[in-house]
């Protein structure tokens, strides 16, 4: 059948899908309304405040609402019947209100003001706990609760994501979404600053418990950095601001072949007009990994394979992480708050491999084997500075904002590489091949933003800022060959650099917001002007870039009911390269194997279309559409040096193709009895790629699908079993490497102890252990099959200790950020 009618077909069936629910909406008239406010003992309005619907003759839930700034709930199309109200929120006592009835003759039920009681003015020092859902779907996003999840003990944060609806993560750490590539990471609302394999490693390196909440935008408003072409993922960390002194200690020993230990302290002070806060995690980490490559290579592809390896490579990881974070907010008076915060990692990363390769010649005989040694080391040093102000303008919520950055990574890298080349009868077919190389990258990001929000009226909101960044990079690779003649070690300056990256970013937004209506429209449009320089200073080669791009987003969302809910989207957004896919360097991976860097990228731009319908927060289902163009992909370059019989294979990055993506996801969350609860997601997409990479033409498309579930059941005296997994099926993970079906699944269990103030939870992941990776190219130059196998299968014990006591409701989170650049740093080194 013709692509075009395919796709004719799968659309209709998506809208038909649609029509059909948005119809069923209509089949129950509901008219009943309620609203009210509720307020702290001393009569201030409270924020974030839930708010339940219950039937009155079995409690069962009806509806949720939260409380908005001026402590206001509202309720729309109740159905008659008879109800009651509870209301819970965290530093205060439960409240249960009277029964009443929806009716006819009664419809409305206005002004119901209800008074909170903070815990501590009868109960004394008393810990309070409240269960939230594990998913949480809303129109503009999805929220993963991370305490909400057994099998979350003890694990990474880059393990939590691999976990979470609709993320792929792929052997290298790689982030994707709804099976797209080029995810923005945000930790806070704030940028990592660090291109991909550093992103792992960051990630790896942040213990589970620092984090509160995962959420997931596939289609970001016009306030966000434009980058990213499948969307931001914003990772918020524990952060209270209850009043007095409250902190929680984690600690989790991990069982593995290699015995592993993740560390955390929280704790926040909060008295008068002052709020200081503090996170550190302490990460020992011991890993390995086994890989398996086997190629057929040939000159191209009208001459015969003359060249075979089986390479064969055992690698031990070792990390020593250090990770902090630290903060000091002051209010001021009720309008205007300061805030200032520091956090940084001091990590020691290491790895260290030794592998095989077997040579084969054209008739598959064996010939010839490379014995190969290597390390890199790769400390890093990172430290970020923030200061910000908020005034708010009104009591309304508008409000003007103001935030800068200074952000720094110091990495003085090492590398060696050992290698022994044999001929079948085991003698030495020549001299050896020792390789060093010293790698010093110094990283400066300088970021300033405003915001400004304008309330026009009840259902109209203007926003609009500004932006600009300034980032240098300066990388100096100096590398060293081991003469045997003359047995001394000499500069190798066909492989020695020096790189030195400057970038200016300079951006501005508006975005308007209005409700007519049951219709919500939002329409954004951010322009960037990007201005970059790059200098080879020993090889006097430099490049000087400028250009500028709109990027406009627009959403309209249809409430039919507090049950039904549709929206449609549309947002164009730019990938651009990474710090180090740009720089020019070669990285040894072996004597045939390297990694090297390509100056000459251009970002690549995706249009995004996104149809989306909610009913009551438990179903969630899109369907999107995706072109992107100048695709940035890794790829796989096979050469033969002179006088040399074997091939070299090196990894860089190209703008090989353009790629298309359609999907399907649905989402199913819901609480299915008191003790039982049940999320469960599954994307079904469709990518196609079109391009050249090393002299072969690519025109490859795969449907392929990815699934995950949880599911928990609470028993008797506090205990919580969990059963979750996930499974990504045969995919292309860029625009060349083919990937088999993968997935596993984990078995969790929790128990609260110590009064409430502690808790045990034991983790078993992966316990059959099937989680590996199996990859394949095929070019006219080659043909490759990867396999990866690492310390996967894992026994988790997590003890936290939660000590102090608050008396007085939470503020709202703060959310600051600097730019998408802190997604571009660093260099490539992560292992499992």
């Amino acid at each position: 059948m013709p692509f075009r009618t395919t796709l004719h077909m799968r659309t209709l069936t998506i809208l038909s899908l649609l029509q059909a629910l948005f119809l069923f909406s209509f089949a129950q008239e509901r008219n009943g309304k309620i609203d009210g406010v509720v307020k702290d003992g001393d009569g201030k309005v409270l924020d974030a405040v839930t708010v339940s619907i219950l039937k009155q003759k079995d409690s069962s839930l009806v509806k949720i609402a939260l409380t908005d700034k001026t402590g206001v709930f509202t309720f729309d199309r109740i159905a008659a019947g008879s109800y009651f109200l509870s209301v819970t929120h965290i530093g205060f006592e439960n409240w249960f209100g009277s029964p009443f009835e929806l009716n006819s003759t009664a419809s409305v039920i206005s002004h119901i003001d209800i008074s909170l009681r903070a815990v501590n003015a009868s109960l004394g020092e008393v810990t309070v706990t409240s269960k939230r859902p594990l998913v949480e779907n809303r129109i503009d996003k999805m929220i993963v609760n991370v305490d909400a999840s057994a099998t979350n003990g003890g694990l990474t944060a880059l393990e939590v994501l691999e976990k979470s609806p609709g993320v792929m993560v792929d052997n290298d750490g790689k982030v994707s979404l709804k099976g797209k590539q080029g995810v923005i990471i945000m930790i806070d609302g704030k940028p990592t600053y660090l291109n991909a394999s550093d992103l792992a490693n960051y990630l790896k390196n942040m213990p589970s418990n620092q984090l509160d909440q995962v959420e997931i935008m596939s289609q970001p408003p016009a306030k966000y950095d434009a980058s990213g072409n499948s969307g931001v993922i914003n990772l918020i960390t524990k952060k209270n601001k209850n009043a007095g002194f409250n902190a929680s200690i984690t600690t989790s020993a991990i069982i593995a072949k290699y015995f592993k230990n993740t560390n955390s302290l929280n704790f926040n002070w909060h008295k008068g007009k002052i709020n200081v806060y503090g996170t550190y995690g302490f990460s020992y980490w011991e890993g390995f990994n086994e890989i398996n490559i086997d190629k057929s290579l040939r000159e191209n592809a009208n001459t015969d394979f003359d060249r075979y390896s089986s390479q064969y490579t055992f690698g031990r990881y070792s990390d020593r992480g250090h990770t902090f974070r630290a903060g000091i907010d002051y209010f001021a008076n009720k309008k205007n708050t300061f805030g200032f915060s520091v956090n940084g990692t001091i990590d020691k990363q290491s790895f260290t491999s030794s592998s095989t390769a077997n040579l084969y010649d054209s008739l598959q005989q064996f010939v010839q084997y490379n014995i190969a040694q290597s390390q890199n080391k790769t400390p890093q040093t990172h430290l970020g500075f923030n200061a910000n102000w908020q005034n708010k303008l009104d009591d309304k919520g508008s409000e003007l904002s103001a935030e800068a950055d200074y952000i720094f990574y110091n990495t003085p890298g090492t590398v060696y590489s050992n290698n022994y080349l044999y001929n079948a009868d085991n003698i030495p077919s020549e001299d050896p091949y020792l390789l060093n190389g010293l790698l010093p990258s110094l990283i400066d990001i300088y970021s300033f933003k405003s915001d400004y929000k304008k309330i026009l009226n009840k259902d109209i909101t203007l926003e609009a800022g500004i932006k600009s960044s300034y980032v240098k990079t300066d990388n100096d690779a100096a590398y060293s060959l081991y003469n045997s003649d003359i047995q001394k070690w000499q500069p190798d300056t066909s492989i020695s650099n020096h790189f030195i990256y400057e970038e200016n970013i300079n951006a501005a937004y508006i975005n308007w917001q209005q409700k007519v209506n049951k219709l919500s429209i939002q329409l954004g449009l951010r322009a960037e002007q990007t201005n970059s320089i790059g200098n080879q200073t020993v090889k006097n080669v430099n490049f000087n870039r400028h250009y500028f791009d709109l990027f406009p987003t627009a959403y309209f969302t249809y409430k039919r009911d507090d049950n039904n809910t549709f929206g449609l989207s549309f947002g164009r957004r730019i990938q651009r390269p990474s710090y180090e896919s740009l720089n020019p360097f070669r990285f040894q991976l072996d004597r045939y194997d390297y990694e090297q860097g390509n100056p000459y990228l251009l970002p690549q731009f995706s249009n995004n279309v996104e149809l989306s319908y909610n009913y009551k927060g438990i179903w969630n289902i899109s369907a999107n559409y995706t072109m992107t163009t100048d695709l940035i992909s890794d790829v796989l370059i096979t050469v033969k040096e002179p006088n040399d019989s074997n091939y070299t294979t090196y990894l860089t990055t190209q703008n090989v193709a353009s790629q298309r993506n359609i999907g399907l996801s649905v989402n199913y969350s819901k609480q299915i009895t008191p003790a039982w609860t049940l999320n469960v997601f599954l994307n079904v997409y469709n990518n196609h790629y079109k391009g050249v990479v090393d002299s072969t033409n690519i025109d490859a498309g795969l449907t392929s699908f990815n699934a995950n579930f949880n599911t928990q059941y609470s028993f008797k005296k506090g205990w919580t079993g969990e059963l979750s997994g996930f499974y990504y099926g045969r995919d292309y993970v860029s625009s060349v490497i083919l990937a088999d079906g993968r997935g596993m699944f984990s078995l969790g269990a929790s128990k609260q102890i110590m009064k409430g103030k502690g808790s045990i939870k034991l983790n078993l992941r992966d316990p059959l252990y099937l989680m590996s990776f199996t990859g394949y190219t095929n070019l006219d130059k080659g043909t490759t099959r990867a396999h990866y196998v690492w310390d996967n299968r894992r026994a988790i014990f997590t003890f936290t200790y939660r000590f102090g006591k608050s008396n007085a409701n939470q503020p709202q989170r703060r959310n600051n950020g600097a730019s998408d650049e802190q997604n571009r740093v660093g260099g490539k080194n992560g292992q499992q």
